[in-house]
Order: structure tokens, then C-alpha cells, then sequence
């Protein structure tokens, strides 16, 4: 069964690193002061959405040697947050539909490479293992995928 929901992206009112933040929202936008999942990022004039929400940038970061990437500094599309409703949590579709648009958002912008930063949840190192993230023992919270047009 096909679930539907309506995708939603902007630019959000505030910058990490000095690089604006893009947020990509699952379901109707509603004020981020709503949202029950990750509170401590609650900007107060920048929608959410009902289901989760991801929020990206675009920096330049130092990649460990992982496997056949070597170590080097390079423009990536950073995943800082993906976060899902308490009550849709447990179907891998809406992070799964959030990491595709990742992928395909750094191919747009031109980027080889895509980051998920800072992982916490202790389910979602498998579900990106089997989306061909690599992970490095240097920085185990860190997963990197090289796109196929690298």
C-alpha cells in the first residue's frame, strides 16, 4: 500500500556555519513550535511538517578515508537533522523518501557526496548501511555516501 503525502522544501530563517539551512517537510506544514520530535530546533517562523521534516546544508568538510574514498576536504550536502513524528515513527518510508531527496537535492546542487551527521538513533546506522552510507571508526556518528555520478 502506497502512502501519499505532500513534500514541501525552503530555505529556513537561520544559517549553520555560516551556510543557509534547507529544510525539506513530509505532510502539511504546520509551525515548528507544534512539532513533538527534536524540540531543542524549534525556529518560530520557519514551517515543519506534520509527518517529519530534514533540514541540509551545503558545506566543505574534511572526508576520512572510508573504504575507497580517500581523505580530502570536499563540498558535501550535510544531513543535520531528520526528524519524524512520534506517531508515524517505525515505517522506514518517510526516511527513506527524506534520504532519497538528500541524494537527489546534492545531485541537483552538483555535490558527489552526501552526510548524515551526528546519527543518534540507534536504528538509523542500519538503515543507511543499506543505503550504501559508509561509516567511519574515527567518527562513528558520521555516515558518507559517494553518489553514483562521483
Amino acid at each position: 500500500m502506497k502512502t501519499s503525502y505532500s513534500l514541501s522544501e525552503f530555505e529556513v530563517e537561520y544559517n549553520v556555519q555560516d551556510s543557509p539551512v534547507y529544510r525539506v517537510t513530509l505532510g502539511e506544514l504546520m509551525p515548528s513550535n507544534r512539532r513533538k520530535t527534536i524540540r531543542e530546533i524549534v525556529d518560530p517562523i520557519s514551517p515543519t511538517g506534520s509527518i517529519g521534516f530534514m533540514d541540509v546544508i551545503r558545506q566543505d568538510i574534511y572526508l576520512p578515508k572510508i573504504g575507497e574514498m580517500d581523505e580530502r576536504i570536499k563540498t558535501v550536502l550535510t544531513i543535520l537533522v531528520i526528524g519524524i513524528e512520534p506517531e508515524f515513527q517505525g515505517r522506514q518510508e518517510y526516511v527513506r523518501c527524506l534520504a532519497n531527496r538528500a541524494e537527489s537535492l546534492a545531485e541537483e546542487w552538483g555535490l558527489n557526496f552526501v552526510v548524515a551527521d551526528s546519527i543518534r538513533n540507534p536504528k538509523l546506522p542500519r538503515v543507511m548501511k543499506r543505503r550504501g552510507y559508509e561509516f567511519s571508526q574515527r567518527f562513528p556518528e558520521t555516515a558518507m555516501k559517494r553518489l553514483k555520478n562521483a
